[in-house]
């Protein structure tokens, strides 16, 4: 089993701040706010009041560093009107204007999985080495690539829940300590790779071998929860043998085009680095000062973090989806994938089925890739949906000072709702 060591990387803390960003999402990182339950607004134009919460959410973070190279943006929809809001943007953007809006990706991957389960095509319950309904292939290829640790007992569901203890190899530095001969122990695997090869395009199928070479895990399936980018990386995998289709085309033809998704793109490709105009750029600030991070391969991150998108598009998303009116029937939703949400105790963080419950905010998710940090939310009592994104890492006190940014943006959001609610 996996040994914990404290390894400052690039990729150890990129591993950080998605760990700090679900305790923020769970409401641990942050002072209770009151409990919302007035289903209450108006056709009011909120955008003056959120324009003041975004200008005061850039104060706040710009009085402890004056350098912060990003800015921040609210889109707000709400019964009767919608809002946008943004500072610190040399270009303003819009509710239109494209971001990495990384794993927020897996809420889509997530969808993929029970809309091939409401076609009759797959069933979450399985593990992972049964067969396909219909067919004689498993879920999972039987091969050396796919031999990872515990693999005869993890299920689909356990996957889509960060339960089933898959080491996380796009975030994770490959420990000394192992035994496996390998060449890229104590690197992280991508940034080993694109060292030397920037454009490389990662696969599924290479990713998952690094799991099997190492043999690494965090616990036997079931036996706790630990957020894994690996594991949706399996779930990738599962769709495009359920479906037949690549996992971009599958998201395209039956998730992004049916919902009218069209300024969204799931990349695949390591030569596909930039990201379509309009769009933000990302930057990352450390002691060694600014970096521009907009260009970026993120064939390592299919399935787990490569959703490009806008505000506009990803509140779309998820309103439509959680309110049943998307790809997924409001029966499975309200049936099944909402009840598979935890709504108590710290063990899974109320993290579902690409989902999280945020308290007193709704059920969303976070993102978080080089220079980009972004949340969704969307509380189906008072018919809000909110998308908040900043195009900047603060990494000069490490995990301190972004962590400073994150619970601020939070902040920023009950601040918001309060706002379009009338409080």
């Amino acid at each position: 089993m996996l040994e914990k060591k404290i390894l400052m990387s690039s990729s150890a803390i990129k591993t950080r701040i998605l760990f700090l960003v679900f305790l923020l999402m769970s409401g641990s990182l942050l002072t209770s706010c009151k409990e919302e339950s007035a289903v209450g607004s108006s056709n009011k134009d909120h955008t003056t009041a959120i324009k003041a919460v975004v200008e005061s959410l850039l104060d706040t973070i710009k009085k402890n560093n004056p350098e912060y190279p990003g800015g921040f943006s609210i889109y707000v929809t709400y019964p009767g009107g919608k809002a946008f809001a943004t500072a610190g943007f040399a270009n303003a953007p819009t509710e239109l204007t494209h971001f990495r809006a990384a794993s927020n990706t897996k809420s889509f991957t997530s969808t993929s999985i029970m809309l091939l389960y409401q076609k009759g095509k797959l069933n979450f319950n399985a593990k992972v080495t049964d067969t396909i309904p219909g067919t004689n292939k498993p879920y999972l290829p039987d091969d050396a690539n796919y031999n990872i640790p515990f693999k005869n007992s993890i299920t689909i569901l356990q996957l889509m829940q960060h339960r089933a203890g898959v080491f996380d190899v796009s975030n994770e530095m490959i420990p000394d300590s192992i035994q496996a001969n390998v060449p890229y122990k104590g690197a992280n695997y991508l940034d080993y790779i694109m060292e030397t090869d920037p454009t490389h395009t990662f696969t599924f199928d290479e990713l998952t071998s690094v799991n099997s070479a190492t043999g690494l895990y965090y616990f036997p399936p079931g036996g706790g929860y630990h957020y894994s980018n690996s594991g949706y990386v399996l779930l990738g995998k599962i769709i495009e043998r359920v479906s037949g289709k690549g996992y971009s085309d599958f998201v395209k033809d039956e998730i992004l085009i049916p919902m009218g998704l069209l300024s969204s793109s799931m990349p695949y490709l390591g030569s596909d680095r930039q990201l379509p105009a309009p769009f933000v750029p990302g930057y990352v600030q450390s002691v060694d000062g600014i970096k521009n991070t907009t260009i970026s391969n993120i064939s390592g991150n299919v399935a787990e973090g490569n959703l490009i998108t806008t505000p506009a598009d990803l509140a779309k998303f998820l309103r439509e989806s959680l309110l049943g009116r998307g790809v997924i029937s409001s029966v499975v939703m309200n049936q099944v994938i909402l009840n598979m949400i935890p709504m108590g105790g710290a063990t899974a963080n109320g993290y579902g089925c690409g989902l999280q419950y945020v308290p007193n905010l709704g059920y969303g998710h976070t993102g978080a890739h080089e220079g980009y940090l972004s949340e969704m939310i969307y509380d189906p009592v008072t018919d809000i949906t909110m998308v908040i994104y900043s195009n900047a890492w603060d990494l000069r006190d490490g995990i301190l000072s972004i962590s400073k940014v994150m619970n601020t943006m939070q902040e920023a959001l009950y601040k918001t709702k309060g706002i379009v609610l009338g409080r």
